[in-house]
């Protein structure tokens, strides 16, 4: 059911575009994946703004927040984040990210993990090795060579599994459209960010000694149960919540159970009521 909240949109001086959603006392924000935008985040904003303010935003060059040619590293990224947050007059948060958005978090962590409270990674990469980063290196290369049809639908392959495409239509043509809507340069760019961030992220989950918090999907291929552990081996008090039967879009595909953990995690209810 959906309950109204105060909600604000509003773009940054950079030109990020932004909501906050709730009144909550602390503030929880979301990074989304490559491609999307923070429309992703819906399900989760409706579960989460009862007790919290709830930030979601879109990265350079995705959804209301136009390209920058200047753009080169993930560092470009974590600036973003920062210029927000100042923005806003955030200084301590809780940060969720999804897929790159969980690289844009590491990167964040590295340079100001003491403004962290709570940090949940999910569906996302870590240290990858050569073998690891086969798949996503030669994605990037189809988006060049190919564009963005193809890549769309090679995404939504990955993403969700045959019985939810066909189950939930409407929902997969949406995000289609989503990726198909972003601009090939500004998308190409964020995607080798995406393929080349673990250079720059190191190992700055070392640096975390905030409740930490790794989900993913038991089907997700790129974001492995493998990957998972070693982010929770490398923070200090992490955890790892595996969502059987789920590839990549965790928060699209199963909603209510990713609701559920991020609920339990922040303390704001007990998982499995």
């Amino acid at each position: 059911m959906s309950v109204n909240f105060y909600r604000s949109q509003d773009f940054t001086p950079q030109g990020t575009f932004f909501e906050s959603t709730g009144t909550g006392p602390e503030t929880l924000v979301l990074c989304h994946g490559v491609g999307l935008d923070h429309t992703m985040w819906n399900a989760q904003v409706e579960a989460l703004a009862p007790h919290l303010r709830v930030v979601s935003y879109d990265m350079i060059g995705h959804g209301r927040t136009p390209p920058d040619p200047k753009v080169t590293c993930l560092a470009d990224f974590v600036g973003q984040l920062e210029e927000l947050l100042d923005h806003l007059g955030i200084g301590q948060l809780m940060l969720v990210g999804f897929s790159m958005g969980g690289l844009v978090a590491q990167g964040f962590a590295k340079e100001a993990a003491y403004r962290l409270e709570r940090l949940v990674l999910m569906n996302t990469v870590y240290r990858r090795s050569e073998a690891e980063l086969e798949g996503v290196r030669s994605r990037l290369a189809v988006t060049r060579e190919q564009g963005l049809s193809t890549v769309a639908d090679l995404a939504l392959e990955r993403w969700f599994d045959p019985a939810f495409r066909r189950a939930n239509s409407s929902i997969v043509d949406q995000i289609r459209d989503r990726l198909l809507s972003n601009d090939l340069d500004a998308y190409t760019t964020a995607y080798r960010v995406f393929v080349n961030g673990d250079e720059e992220v190191g190992a700055a989950l070392k640096k975390v000694h905030c409740p930490a918090l790794v989900m993913t999907g038991s089907l997700d291929v790129g974001s492995t149960i493998e990957i998972a552990h070693r982010m929770s081996r490398d923070l200090r008090h992490g955890s790892v919540f595996v969502l059987p039967g789920l590839r990549h879009m965790a928060p699209v595909e199963d909603p209510g159970a990713v609701n559920q953990q991020l609920l339990s995690f922040f303390g704001l209810t007990s998982a499995g009521c």
